[in-house]
C-alpha cells in the first residue's frame, strides 16, 4: 500500500527496544537524515528517504543485524542496535527519522530454499564496493528527467550497489520485485512507494548511551 510522508509523520514514534522483538528477516529500514548529502538525495528523488538497509534476524543468537551498502565502505553488516543507539567506539545515537517497512511477500518463516538463496546473495556481497559509477549514472538520468528526457532501460547492478539497489536485489533473490522509477533505477523512495509494502513502525534510539546486546 506504500507509505507516504504524511503517513510516516502520523505514526507513533517508538523506541527501538520496544519494536525489536517484532522485526523479521526481510524487513527494510529507511533513513531520513539531516546531512547535506542525504538532503540532496531526498530533494532530487522527491522523497523523505535518503538511505535504506536490509534487516536480518539471527534467532539462534538473539541478534538483529543490518546489511547495507554505504558510500564509504560498501556492503557491510552490523548489529541494528549499534546503527541506531551507537556503540562504545561511536557512542552517538542516530539523528533523523527511521521507518521499518515490510513486504507481505516475505513470510514470517521463510522456506529454507528461499532463505538459503537470499542468505547467499546478501552475505556473499558483504565487503563488495558501493557503486559510485551507478550513482553518477543515476544523477545523469535524474538530470535528463528534469529536462524532459527519459532514458529507456533500467540499471541492473550485479556486484556493486547503491543502498536501495542492494535491498531490492536481496528481495529479488526470493522472487520479490521492486519496481524502478521512470528513470530506470531503484532509489530509497521507490522502496517506500512500492504498492505492496506496509509501514511496521517509526523508531527512535533508546538513548544516546551504548548498551551491549544487538
Amino acid at each position: 500500500m506504500a507509505v507516504t510522508t504524511e503517513q510516516f509523520k502520523a505514526m507513533e514514534v517508538r523506541k527501538y527496544s520496544d519494536v525489536r522483538g517484532k522485526l523479521r528477516t526481510g524487513d527494510i529500514l529507511m533513513f531520513h537524515s539531516l546531512g547535506f548529502g542525504s538532503q540532496m538525495t531526498e530533494h532530487f528523488t522527491n522523497s523523505l528517504w535518503s538511505h535504506s538497509a536490509f534487516i536480518w534476524r539471527l534467532a539462534d543468537v538473539d541478534r538483529v543485524m543490518l546489511l547495507e551498502s554505504m558510500d564509504t565502505v560498501g556492503v557491510r553488516m552490523m548489529p541494528m542496535s549499534t546503527r541506531i543507539n551507537g556503540c562504545a567506539a561511536a557512542p552517538d545515537a542516530y539523528r533523523g527519522g527511521l521507518l521499518v517497512l515490510r513486504h507481505p511477500g516475505v513470510p514470517d518463516n521463510i522456506e529454507m530454499p528461499k532463505l538459503t538463496a537470499m542468505t547467499r546473495f546478501a552475505l556473499d556481497r558483504v565487503g563488495f564496493p558501493y557503486s559510485h559509477e551507478e550513482l553518477n549514472e543515476i544523477m545523469f538520468r535524474i538530470a535528463l528527467g528534469m529536462a524532459g528526457r527519459i532514458l529507456t532501460g533500467r540499471l541492473d547492478p550485479k556486484n556493486q550497489f547503491i543502498c536501495s539497489e542492494y535491498v531490492a536485489k536481496c528481495l529479488d533473490a526470493i522472487g520479490i520485485e521492486i519496481a524502478p522509477d521512470k528513470e530506470g533505477f531503484i532509489a530509497p523512495a521507490d522502496l517506500a512507494n512500492d504498492l505492496k509494502v506496509i509501514g511496521v513502525a517509526s523508531i527512535a534510539p533508546d538513548n544516546p548511551v551504548f548498551v551491549a546486546g544487538a
